[in-house]
């Protein structure tokens, strides 16, 4: 004990007294480092480099990639693989004085979601008879027979409206046609936007 307190050798005590305090302080210092290091590992620092790699990448992918899809479903017009269309007459039998109703069902059978114009410029219904052109509503584009409706379709989605035929002849340019449709079978064929309804029979009596 009393070489820890009367340092022995040939130097003055003052030497080895701060000889020991460097060592003391320098052991000190060494703790501290160790207890820090220990203490504070990097995985835990919330502000690390691998939080802000991931976040970034998460907020570009999901609203960019949802908005740009749903601008595109708008905008894209059907086709005849989006939807199956129908024109059916209600009755198959139309008297005299009665005008001819086509009940039109549109069923969209596609995975993605399109607009379907009817007042787009190749929709047509047209009517005839054997060989003989009766009526189309492109020879007058006036003609209200097929009212302007836009459909916007979701997969699956079914829609119904109807089309009522004049039971007028026509002729291109909307010329003037004397002549009235006469007893016996017509076909009409409806197409919306380009898409074809199956052809389909009615008759007029009376």
């Amino acid at each position: 004990m009393d070489g820890l307190r009367e340092p022995v050798g040939a130097q003055p005590p003052e030497v080895y007294w701060r000889r020991r305090i460097v060592a003391i302080v320098g052991a000190v210092l060494l703790l501290v480092v160790l207890y820090f290091l220990v203490s504070s590992p990097g995985g835990d620092d919330p502000g690390g480099p691998a939080d802000a790699s991931a976040n970034p990448d998460d907020a570009t992918a999901g609203p960019t990639d949802d908005a740009t899809a749903g601008a595109t479903d708008v905008s894209r017009a059907c086709t005849a693989t989006d939807v199956t269309l129908t024109a059916t007459p209600n009755p198959r039998e139309f008297g005299a004085g009665a005008l001819p109703v086509f009940d039109v069902s549109i069923t969209h059978t596609g995975t993605a979601p399109c607009l379907l114009d009817t007042s787009a410029a190749d929709t047509e219904l047209l009517i005839t008879s054997g060989s003989d052109r009766i009526y189309s509503s492109l020879d007058c584009p006036d003609d209200p027979t097929i009212n302007a409706r836009e459909f916007l379709l979701q997969p699956g989605a079914k829609e119904t409206f109807t089309v009522t035929w004049s039971r007028q002849r026509s002729a291109p340019e909307c010329t003037p046609v004397s002549a009235s449709p006469g007893n016996g079978t017509y076909h009409a064929l409806l197409k919306i936007q380009g898409i074809e309804a199956p052809d389909t029979r009615f008759v007029l009596t009376g």
